[in-house]
């Protein structure tokens, strides 16, 4: 019964990211699959494997909530936009909980804009940012930087870490970035 609740859940949000905008959607796919085989070259249990590929999938589920017109804006956004954006976090977390996901995800939806100095969304330091929020950070910063998006260019795979490394201890959580550096060098 519970399996079956999840799988009707599970159909539920794949119907709701479908959705988004292409480039948000096919962002989430992105991230989902590198998130999936970063905790594999972790080497975390398969079961965390799974619930981080989720997770990436989901994590801007939020953005639903947003005008389409905010979301797909081919330039700055306005402080009354970029606040509404903001909030795509708490949206999506807040959607998530409905369908009764485990805090697990819902916390990582909700804190993957987190910085490690506590300048992120909501103020979290260090500590008080889950391992999923950690990576999923790192990886969606990732994704964005080496693909183009509506308000820019896409940059080097070099550039992207360059600009990730510089951010060690600022907004990424350092000892995952040097493993996602190596994961990544290896990759490419």
């Amino acid at each position: 019964m519970i399996k079956e609740r999840q799988t009707l859940a599970t159909n539920k949000i794949v119907n709701l990211l479908r959705k988004l905008d292409h480039d948000t959607f096919l962002h989430g796919m992105r991230v989902g699959e590198m998130s999936y085989k970063f905790s594999r070259y972790l080497d975390l249990s398969l079961q965390k494997s799974n619930q981080l590929h989720f997770i990436g999938y989901v994590h801007d589920i939020g953005k639903l909530k947003i005008p389409i017109s905010i979301v797909s804006k081919r330039g700055p956004l306005t402080d009354f936009e970029w606040n509404l954006m903001r909030n795509h976090t708490i949206y999506g977390y807040d959607l998530l909980k409905d369908f009764s996901y485990h805090d697990d995800i819902l916390n990582a939806v909700r804190y993957h804009h987190e910085n490690i100095d506590g300048t992120g969304y909501e103020g979290l330091c260090h500590n008080e940012i889950d391992f999923n929020s950690k990576i999923i950070r790192i990886i969606d910063s990732f994704d964005a930087l080496t693909n183009d998006r509506c308000y820019r260019k896409k940059g080097s795979i070099e550039f992207s870490l360059k600009k990730i490394q510089k951010q060690s201890d600022t907004v990424y959580d350092r000892e995952l970035v040097k493993e996602f550096t190596k994961f990544i060098r290896k990759l490419y």
